[in-house]
């Protein structure tokens, strides 16, 4: 419709033409009359862009769009994950929407830029490199389908052409690994490139560590299960709650056959009331942890002669926590109030006297164990040097505060380009 009009004021134009051009007065009146057609042309072709635009543009910014059509494609997807969380895709249409739309306007204008800054394409030897990988991937893929599709009729050379047969029809192919590869390159290299200014200081490492005592202070005091949770998972702990101590424990288990037989008496004794019943699992039960008696002995004699505690850990231990990592380094952190361990072990812990102290021998679920007192842990903030001597937290602070400032940029590219959302066009 609207072309048919402008179609229409154009032709006017033509015929309005006076017969006579000399005469200066008609001169004037049809060129003003020609200044006003063209600013309702203009205006018209504003209004021709804005029909175009809904029809067919979900965002625009400076330098590109975003089609209606992928955004639809883009919000299908981000629907059906919606569904997998048990949420109406319907009740949340807004939301969908904003979150679709945004994610692709990030990524149109990171292409751009990464074009800008020249580190959009791959080198030959990148993409010689991002083909060797996508194949090794695809390889491992082939090798770990191959056992449950080979068919034993077939060589197998056409097993493995049968298996990535069966990858591309999921969608998954050299070339799309070697696309996904490409493009985690690129935003690898823009990652560098607009960061490359980036600097972390001395200043700034003393006032992160200062603010994030705070935080952990404000944390842990909060909820003291957020701290055993970091101090359990190998986290960074830079504050520490009152009342704590470290234990290593010791446990000696049961035979594989006296486990699943303890299970069985354990589910028994959950589903009876009948006291004869009780009665004969608790003493089947007390024969089987006779059975660890001897090891137990054997384990408190060592004590008792000064080896060390972590050694017999090594030899007898199964405590899959006291193996390696952060157990290992220093056991359980315990106080009057935890909630994340068994209450018996926590009473036990809490009743050895000074460090150094073993237990007596605990029965449990898993056999019997052993704990030692390890030291007390001092409460407060740990001072800065004790956190300058961790290398691997300088590193992953100076990490994270160089990708704040990556994400700070990448803001700042979107507020420049001007962007205009249109939800309402899909």
């Amino acid at each position: 419709m609207l072309r048919k009009i402008l179609a229409a004021l154009l032709a006017l134009v033509l015929t309005a033409a006076p017969a006579a051009l000399g005469e200066s007065g008609q001169i004037a009146e049809m060129e003003a009359r020609i200044a006003e057609l063209e600013a309702e042309n203009a205006q018209l072709r504003e209004l021709l862009s804005q029909e175009e635009t809904g029809r067919l543009v979900a965002a625009r910014f400076d330098g590109g769009i975003v089609t209606v059509q992928d955004a639809a494609a883009a919000y299908d997807s981000q629907a059906y994950y919606y569904e997998m969380l048990g949420l109406d895709p319907d009740e949340y249409d807004a939301i969908i929407k904003d979150e679709v739309l945004r994610s692709l306007v990030e990524d149109a204008i990171l292409v751009l830029k990464a074009q800008e800054l020249g580190v959009y394409e791959p080198s030959d030897a990148e993409e010689e490199e991002i083909r060797r990988s996508a194949q090794q991937s695809l390889d491992e893929m082939i090798d770990y389908y191959l056992p449950y599709q080979a068919d034993p009729d077939l060589s197998d050379e056409e097993n493995r052409a049968a298996v990535e047969q069966y990858l591309a029809g999921e969608g998954t192919t050299l070339e799309s690994l070697m696309e996904s590869q490409r493009v985690q390159a690129w935003r690898d290299r823009l990652y560098q490139a607009a960061t490359a200014d980036f600097s972390f200081s001395g200043e700034d490492m003393r006032a992160y560590y200062e603010q994030a005592c705070a935080t952990a202070q404000m944390e842990y005091t909060a909820d003291l299960q957020n701290y055993e949770s970091d101090r359990i998972n190998g986290a960074s702990v830079l504050w520490n709650p009152e009342g704590y101590r470290r234990v290593k424990r010791l446990l000696i288990p049961f035979s594989d056959e006296d486990a699943a037989r303890m299970d069985e008496l354990t589910a028994l004794l959950e589903g009876t009331t009948d006291q004869d019943v009780v009665g004969e699992a608790l003493t089947e039960m007390d024969e089987i942890y006779a059975t660890l008696d001897a090891t137990v002995e054997e384990v408190l004699g060592r004590v008792a002669a000064g080896e060390d505690f972590d050694l017999l850990i090594d030899e007898y231990g199964a405590d899959p926590y006291m193996a390696s990592g952060v157990g290992r380094e220093e056991g359980y952190y315990v106080c009057t109030y935890t909630t994340m361990l068994d209450p018996e072990l926590v009473n036990t812990a809490m009743n050895l006297q000074q460090p150094g102290d073993v237990s007596d021998p605990v029965e449990c679920a898993d056999g019997v164990y052993i704990l030692r007192y390890e030291a007390d842990v001092e409460p407060g903030a740990v001072d800065y040097e004790t956190f300058l001597a961790d290398e691997e937290m300088r590193e992953s602070i100076a990490e994270n505060a160089r990708r704040e400032y990556y994400n700070d940029v990448v803001e700042q590219w979107i507020a420049e380009a001007n962007v205009e959302y249109f939800p309402e066009n899909f």
